[in-house]
């Protein structure tokens, strides 16, 4: 934590940092964090959000309004928006099958017979999945499909 701290006061001039939703955490406690260095990728970014989703920061100077969601025992969850596993979208569909399975049979029109293809990534700090049988493709939030 420490390390984070050191590096959103000293390192990184622009974040980003909106809600997250995920399986185990609590409502209103989770949020992926995006850094950036570059300014138009940043205010970009900053841009997609929808309305009291997240906000666009310049650190240090709006270092203060993240500081109490990095205090120990303060029931938040941070996220980092960094991708470093090449495994993750395997992983994924492992951890996730049973509710995916649940997904695709109760709200998409893809059946058991279909060869299907799902992919997970990140786009404007939102976990998407792309889900696609090579004719019809499903683009949806990840936590939609595994929540």
């Amino acid at each position: 934590m420490n390390s984070l701290i050191e590096t959103l006061k000293t390192k990184v001039p622009y974040l980003v940092i909106q809600r997250f939703n995920w399986p185990g955490i609590e409502a209103g406690k989770g949020f992926m964090v995006s850094m950036y260095d570059d300014h138009e990728e940043a205010f970009f970014h900053g841009s997609q959000l929808g309305a009291k989703e997240g906000k666009l920061l310049i650190l240090p100077d709006d270092f203060e309004k993240i500081e109490s969601l990095l205090q120990p025992g303060s029931g938040y969850r941070l996220f980092v928006n960094k991708l470093k596993e090449d495994n993750w979208n395997k992983r994924m569909l492992k951890i996730y099958e049973k509710n995916i399975i649940n997904y695709l049979r109760a709200k998409t029109p893809f059946t058991r017979h279909d060869k299907i293809d799902i992919n997970f990534g990140i786009e404007f700090g939102r976990v998407i999945a792309t889900i696609s049988n090579g004719e019809k493709e499903i683009i949806t939030e990840a936590i939609k499909l595994i929540g």
